[in-house]
């Protein structure tokens, strides 16, 4: 069974076009559903609802909408608030995205919630990479390809391909991009070590 399908987003902004953008930046985080709303309010027309929730919304509906929103999402899983910072000039307290934020960025702080929705808290020691998975993750934010990975560390090709999916599973994280974000912020990699150009 797939966890990432009780761990679901509520994305409320009135806006559309930041709806439309992070939901497209979203698809490349472990949820396994997003719900796009323009009012915390129209909630109610989920009732159906099951899982872990991460709701995502601008300040005004976080504070209007919170208690609604706890009372009808369901009591069997959890649920965490994330602020949505629309406003550039201004800084909100953790947890927030920013419409600054890079894609990568963005989807890793909303991973990072995800992600602590364990199904099974005696497993929480599986999210911890490896000594091998931390040398793979090494290479790849240099910029390496699975055969140069594979020549510098005497393994095959097959081997580094199944390291980075462990690395992918257990980060939740897809693209080389946020993995290089993820090795920054977890002090796996330096970030004098990486060559901007190769992240674009």
């Amino acid at each position: 069974m797939n966890s990432n399908l009780n761990k679901s987003i509520v994305l409320i902004s009135p806006l559309d076009v930041v709806l439309t953008g992070l939901f497209e930046i979203l698809k490349g985080s472990v949820a396994g559903e997003i719900i796009q709303l323009r009012r915390g309010d129209e909630i109610i027309d989920y009732p159906e609802l099951t899982g872990n929730f991460l709701v995502i919304a601008v300040p005004e509906e976080l504070e209007k909408s919170t208690t609604l929103i706890r009372h009808i999402l369901p009591v069997t899983g959890s649920v965490q608030f994330m602020a949505l910072n629309l406003d550039l000039n201004s800084a909100l307290s953790t947890p927030s995205i920013s419409i600054n934020d890079s894609a990568a960025l963005i989807c890793y702080k909303v991973n990072e919630i995800l992600n602590s929705f364990s199904t099974n808290p005696g497993k929480e020691t599986d999210t911890e990479l490896t000594r091998r998975e931390i040398e793979v993750l090494q290479l790849l934010t240099k910029g390496y390809s699975n055969k140069e990975i594979a020549d510098q560390l005497f393994v095959s090709t097959h081997t580094v391909i199944s390291h980075r999916k462990n690395i992918s599973e257990k980060t939740g994280i897809k693209s080389a991009s946020g993995l290089t974000m993820y090795a920054i912020l977890k002090n796996i990699i330096d970030v004098t070590d990486i060559n901007p150009d190769e992240l674009i």
